[in-house]
C-alpha cells in the first residue's frame, strides 16, 4: 500500500507514507473549511484566518513561531483552497516533534490579537489589488463568477473590501470554534520517521483537540444553460480571455479522459493549441488549457494573452480545434504520447515529499475514497481514442462562458466566432 491510515478517537484522519531514502519529512493539517464553505457576507474569511494563524498564537508571538520552525531548517506555509485549508511544513526528521507541535499550536490556540487583524486586512486589501493588477490572474475570477454565478465558487476566495470589513474578531473565533476539530482535519506525514514515534506525538498532540461536527458546504445546483460573457475594459497592451466549460466532479471516472484530452489539446507544448496558435501562426507567447474538480463539479478552461489585433484569429483557430477534436478521433501516437506524459508527470512529483504529502492529504480530506499510485496510472493508460472524443463531445458541444480583460469590448465579435 502506497499509505497508512490511523484514526484518532476525536475523528483526526491521520494518514502518513514513509519514504526511507528522505533527510526529512513534510506534514500538513488538512481543514475540511475553504472558499465554498462562506457565507456570503464573510467571503475572504478563510484566507483571512490561514494569514492570521501565522501572526501569533496564545504560547507563541510571530516572531517565535517562524524561529521554532525556521530556526531548525526548515520552511512553512499554508494556502487556502475551494474545499481545504492546509497548513505545512517541511524539516528536518529529527524535528518531527517541534512540526507538529507548531501545526498545533496554530489550529488550536489562535490570538487573533486586534492590531494584527487591522494590519492584515490591510495587507490582503493589497493582495487584491496586487491580483487586479495581473491581468492573466484576474481573467479566472472574472470566469468563476459567471460559471458559478452567485455561489461561494463564483469568489476569488480573498474576499472583497466590503466583506473583509464585515469580519471582526468574533466571527475568526467563531470560524475557528466551528472548523477546528476533530471530524474536520486530515493530518498527513510523508518522509522519514519512526512510524510509532510519530502516532505518539500525534496522539499527543492532535488528539486533545475536541472532536466536533462534520463541516458542509453549499452544494452547486445553478447551472448557466445559455453562454454568458464577462469582458472588463482596462488600458492594457494585451488582451486577456478564458474560455470556460462545466466539467466533471472529483469522483467521476470521466476526469481520466479529460485529463488525456486536455493534454493534447493544450496541457503542454506539444499540444495542438500551442502548435497551432503560437508555433504556427506566432499569436501569442502563452496559450494553454486545464482542468479542475470539485466535489460536484468541475471546468475544462482555455486561456490566452495576446494583443487586440489578434484575438479574432486566435478564436476561430480555438474554435477550429475544438470542432477537430471533438469530430475526428485522435491519433493513436498521440494518445500514448498524452498519456505517458501525465503519468510520468504524476510520477516525477511524487519522488518530491511536500507532493506526496500533499496528494495523500488531499484526496483523503476531500475524496470518498482514496486511490492509490497504481490506480491512478492504470486509470489513465486505459483510456482509448473512443474515451478522448467522447468526453470532448460531452464538454465542448455544450454552452461555453468567456471572459476577458483588455482595452476594448469585443463581446459581439467575438460571441460571433465562439457560437457559430
Amino acid at each position: 500500500m502506497d499509505w497508512k491510515i490511523f484514526e484518532l478517537k476525536n475523528g483526526i484522519s491521520v494518514v502518513y507514507k514513509t519514504i526511507e531514502e528522505s533527510y526529512s519529512v513534510s506534514m500538513g493539517t488538512f481543514v475540511k473549511a475553504g472558499v465554498r464553505y462562506e457565507m456570503p457576507q464573510y467571503s475572504g474569511i478563510s484566507h483571512f484566518v490561514e494569514h492570521l494563524l501565522f501572526k501569533g498564537t496564545t504560547t507563541r508571538n510571530a516572531r517565535e513561531l517562524k524561529e521554532a520552525i525556521e530556526g531548525k531548517g526548515g520552511s512553512f506555509n499554508a494556502f487556502t483552497a475551494e474545499e481545504i485549508t492546509c497548513y505545512h511544513i517541511k524539516i528536518l526528521k529529527q524535528h518531527l516533534k517541534t512540526g507538529i507541535e507548531i501545526l498545533t499550536d496554530m489550529l488550536v490556540n489562535p490570538l487573533f490579537d486586534p492590531k494584527d487583524i487591522e494590519k492584515e486586512r490591510n495587507v490582503i486589501l493589497e493582495e487584491i489589488n496586487m491580483y487586479l493588477d495581473i491581468p492573466a490572474r484576474h481573467v479566472y475570477e472574472l470566469l468563476d463568477s459567471v460559471m458559478f454565478e452567485n455561489h461561494p465558487l463564483g469568489t476569488s476566495g480573498l474576499g472583497t473590501p466590503e466583506t473583509l470589513q464585515n469580519i471582526n474578531r468574533n466571527e475568526l473565533f467563531d470560524y475557528t470554534d466551528n472548523f477546528h476539530k476533530g471530524k474536520n482535519i486530515v493530518a498527513s506525514f510523508a518522509g522519514k520517521f519512526d512510524e510509532d514515534e510519530l502516532l505518539k506525538i500525534v496522539e499527543s498532540y492532535l488528539g486533545n483537540i475536541p472532536e466536533g461536527k462534520s463541516s458542509s458546504f453549499k452544494p452547486f445546483k445553478n447551472f448557466n444553460s445559455t453562454n454568458k460573457y464577462n469582458i472588463k475594459t482596462k488600458d492594457t497592451e494585451q488582451c486577456h480571455f478564458c474560455i470556460g466549460f462545466y466539467a466533471y466532479p472529483r469522483e467521476d471516472e470521466r476526469k481520466f479522459p479529460l485529463a488525456v484530452a486536455n493534454t493534447i489539446l493544450g496541457g503542454n507544448m506539444s499540444s495542438r493549441l500551442f502548435n497551432e496558435v503560437r508555433e504556427n501562426r506566432g499569436l501569442v507567447y502563452d496559450i494553454r488549457s486545464l482542468t479542475k474538480s470539485f466535489y460536484d463539479t468541475g471546468a475544462a478552461i482555455i486561456s490566452a494573452g495576446l494583443r487586440p489585433e489578434n484575438l479574432t484569429a486566435c478564436l476561430k483557430v480555438i474554435k477550429d480545434q475544438l470542432h477537430l477534436i471533438m469530430d475526428v478521433k485522435v491519433s493513436q501516437e498521440e494518445l500514448e504520447r498524452a498519456k505517458e506524459f501525465l503519468v510520468s508527470q504524476f510520477l516525477m512529483g511524487l519522488e518530491d515529499s511536500m507532493e506526496y504529502m500533499l496528494w495523500i492529504g488531499e484526496q483523503k480530506a476531500t475524496r470518498n475514497k482514496m486511490m492509490s499510485v497504481k490506480e491512478v496510472e492504470e486509470k489513465i493508460r486505459c483510456v482509448t481514442v473512443e474515451d478522448v472524443q467522447q468526453v470532448c463531445k460531452e464538454i465542448f458541444s455544450k454552452n461555453l462562458f468567456f471572459a476577458m480583460i483588455g482595452p476594448e469590448n469585443k463581446e459581439e465579435e467575438v460571441s460571433k466566432i465562439l457560437e457559430e
